[in-house]
């Protein structure tokens, strides 16, 4: 399997807390062709993400840092991070969440064995640290790929879109991290981008999700690697928004 650059956006708004082992475990991933970009989207002094993202760029060659002059929003961030790398793949991470070692090599795996263009794995819900610590230390990679191929996944998001109450991006029984969506650039540069809350037309706040649709609706070549690969912090907020 050939493997391109992969862009890995962290953005941080004051969580200073989780951020080194959130970071870590990007470095720690199987698959090592990453740009690994932590985007500050202007935090509080006292957390001291300057600090924390010099020490993991003193451990890991592989990580740049944006700061941003003030708080603006993880949509800003993540496109700021796309428009500056020379990644082939885009990707995502929260900066108080962790990802299992290989979720990224079976994302790559699975978007080049479906020949699609984007696409989600599944995540665990971490309630607690002995939530996280569990699954960290349990983990085990399934012998074969668990995969959902394109027509299923466009068939599923768009009953979502036209069922009353469902306002996020549905997949069916199979939960998927919004966050985990792993994208060609080349669907970031012909326009299909991340939008501020408000305005995009799937939901009111969320950028993924917002995204994960448009690009799913209008491109029908999203596949899901139907394995829970991510961990997903559930007491906690990576909203970047002030507003």
């Amino acid at each position: 399997m050939s493997t391109p650059k992969v862009l890995v956006t962290i953005c941080c708004y004051n969580h200073g807390k989780y951020l080194n082992e959130s970071v870590q475990s990007i470095i720690d991933q199987t698959y090592t062709n990453l740009d690994i970009c932590i985007v500050d989207d202007g935090s509080d002094a006292d957390q001291h993400i300057g600090k924390i993202a010099s020490d993991l760029q003193q451990r890991d060659t592989r990580i740049r840092v944006i700061t941003l002059p003030k708080n603006i929003g993880k949509w800003y961030g993540l496109n700021e991070a796309i428009r500056t790398t020379d990644a082939v793949l885009c990707t995502s991470h929260d900066a108080d969440d962790i990802s299992l070692p290989d979720r990224i090599e079976r994302q790559v795996t699975c978007l080049m064995k479906t020949q699609t263009l984007h696409n989600l794995c599944g995540f665990h819900h971490c309630w607690t640290e002995d939530d996280v610590a569990k699954i960290k230390r349990d983990y085990t990679s399934p012998t074969e790929l668990q995969v959902a191929d394109p027509d299923l996944v466009s068939r599923a998001v768009m009953t979502g879109r036209s069922t009353p109450g469902i306002n996020h991006y549905f997949t069916g029984q199979f939960e998927t991290a919004g966050v985990s969506a792993l994208f060609y650039r080349q669907i970031w540069e012909m326009g299909i981008r991340f939008n501020p809350p408000g305005v995009g037309i799937r939901t009111l706040v969320s950028e993924d999700s917002d995204f994960n649709f448009r690009v799913t609706a209008l491109l029908s070549r999203t596949s899901i690697l139907a394995e829970q690969t991510y961990c997903y912090r559930r007491n906690t907020s990576t909203n970047t928004e002030l507003r």
